[in-house]
């Protein structure tokens, strides 16, 4: 059998986009296809891996565990299994107005390596799920200290979603003597009438691709409701086929051919936001 490249996939995009409804949905799919997963949350928030553990499993965050948090200090484990053997780890972040929730994020990944945690061959898939707030180099970390070589970003077709997936790839841009690639957009749509080929038009205008499209579905909220996903609820739903069209997409991907990306300057984004 044809042993599988590793993946590791840094997703990011505006607050409140879905970015964690799309990073456990792959987790999941790449779960089921028999990769060994680690589910990495990055965010202050620390409330994605919540929809990967059984109900009313804790995880501690790495910040709580290293005492940078309230309640912190101890010995618990920073990585929980979940379901389909999924395994979990959460940065987690300092008190409010005590410290940078970048810094966090960075924080962890040093400590993860430290551990040992990210020594290759331990698992054949990485999905950080990252806020994506890339003005901070915190929330860059996955990308500058070269833990995650491809950047999926997920976008609506809100003008301020599109504008942070704009910013989103000057950070690959930034750090591509690292190795990352932009692997491309998923376009998770806020309305039935989403202008997608506006999207596409988008997308070739940053040099990139959509790697999958995810439907207004109400079954993402309510899996979402249940700290669950849709493709363990409702497996036979066109967003589930979505979240498996990303991982073939995914899968398929090949680094030698992804081009640099070619961010807009802000007054061009703008423009070409007007001229829809």
């Amino acid at each position: 059998m044809k042993k599988r490249t590793p993946l590791r996939v840094a997703i990011y995009g505006k607050g409140g986009v879905g970015k964690s409804v799309v990073a456990t949905g792959l987790s999941v799919v790449l779960a089921r296809s028999g990769r060994k997963v680690l589910h990495v949350g990055c965010d202050p928030k620390h409330d994605s891996a919540v929809r990967l553990l059984p109900p009313g499993v804790k995880l501690r965050t790495v910040m709580e565990v290293l005492g940078d948090a309230p309640g912190g200090g101890g010995q618990e484990p920073i990585v929980l299994e979940g379901r389909l053997g999924i395994h979990c780890c959460e940065s987690g972040g300092p008190q409010p107005g005590l410290g940078c929730g970048g810094r966090g994020v960075a924080r962890m990944l040093e400590y993860m390596e430290e551990t040992g945690l990210m020594e290759p061959g331990r698992y054949d898939a990485i999905v950080f799920d990252v806020l994506g707030d890339v003005v901070c180099g915190g929330f860059a970390a996955p990308l500058r200290l070269g833990f995650a070589d491809r950047v999926v970003i997920v976008t609506s077709e809100e003008p301020m979603a599109l504008y942070a997936a704009n910013n989103i790839t000057r950070a690959v841009t930034a750090y591509q003597d690292n190795g990352v690639v932009l692997a491309g957009l998923v376009a998770n749509l806020r309305g039935s009438d989403a202008p997608r080929d506006k999207l596409r038009r988008f997308a070739r205008r940053l040099s990139t691709r959509i790697l999958a499209t995810i439907p207004r579905d109400p079954q993402i909220q309510e899996s979402e409701r249940r700290r669950s996903t849709v493709v363990e609820r409702a497996p036979g739903s066109a967003s589930s086929r979505a979240f498996r069209a990303l991982a073939a997409a995914l899968e398929r991907t090949d680094k030698r051919r992804c081009v640099l990306p070619t961010p807009m300057e802000d007054e061009e984004f703008y423009r070409f936001i007007d001229s829809w």
